[in-house]
This record gives C-alpha cells, sequence and structure tokens, in this order.
C-alpha cells in the first residue's frame, strides 16, 4: 500500500496577489513565498487553521507549466492535488502500475526546502503532485 498523506491543493492563478489576498480573506495567511526558476512558476504556501495548506502557482514566464492552461482559459482554478510521501520515487513506479503517468522526473522545489516533487497525470483524476516528506 502506498504510504501518502494529503499536503496541498495547488491553485494556479496569472493573478497570484489578487489570490493571495483572497485566501487571506478567507483567514489563511502566507507561510512562504518564493520564484523557483527551475519549475518556472511563481509560488505561495498558504495556510489556516484546521484547513490543508494552498499553494498559488502563477507562471514565471509565458513558456512555463501553466502555458496550455492559460491558453485555454482555465485559470484561475485548483488544478492539483498534492500528497506528502517519505520518498516519490517507490510510490511514483506503484502509481505508475494504477494509470498515473508522471509527465516530469523528480525534481527539487524551492518552496519546499529542495524536497523532490513529481507530477503525475491520471485520465479520470487530472494532476498529482507527490512531494518527499519533511516538507
Amino acid at each position: 500500500m502506498i504510504e501518502l498523506r494529503f499536503h496541498h491543493v495547488g491553485v494556479g492563478t496569472v493573478r497570484p496577489d489578487d489570490a493571495i489576498a483572497a485566501y487571506v480573506q478567507l483567514g489563511y495567511g502566507i507561510v512562504r513565498r518564493v520564484d523557483d526558476e527551475v519549475l518556472d512558476v511563481r509560488v505561495a504556501l498558504l495556510a489556516a487553521p484546521h484547513s490543508p495548506f494552498i499553494e498559488i502557482v502563477s507562471p514565471l514566464s509565458a513558456a512555463g507549466p501553466l502555458k496550455s492552461f492559460i491558453e485555454r482559459r482555465l485559470l484561475p482554478s485548483p488544478y492539483h492535488t498534492c500528497y506528502a510521501t517519505p520518498s516519490v520515487d517507490g510510490p511514483m513506479e506503484e502509481l505508475r502500475e494504477h494509470g498515473f503517468l508522471p509527465i516530469m522526473q523528480p525534481t527539487p522545489a524551492k518552496l519546499f526546502d529542495g524536497a523532490r516533487i513529481v507530477y503525475l497525470y491520471h485520465p479520470a483524476l487530472g494532476l498529482l503532485e507527490l512531494l518527499e516528506a519533511g516538507a
């Protein structure tokens, strides 16, 4: 059995400051904000008592990973769920056996102090992110 713990919902937007301000009105506070040049995104992690984290994700460049969402006018929108796990390697392979397709190699994420992340796609669920625990 895969050891996964729900971590956050990723919300894509081209107006990150406005999105953050709206979540602050809902009782969230900013935990951390960074520009991750490797992943080509600007991200902010938000927290509120008794709620999952919210990750606000916006593009750093026009060619970034949100490009297709922007072109299809699908933002702003929640677009991925994230699960923490002690290592992304084993769960990634096990999820592959259940129809999840990795769309990238495990990559260190600046928002999570270099902990590796990987995105997988499932035709019935969309995008799922795995985050190495400790974040």
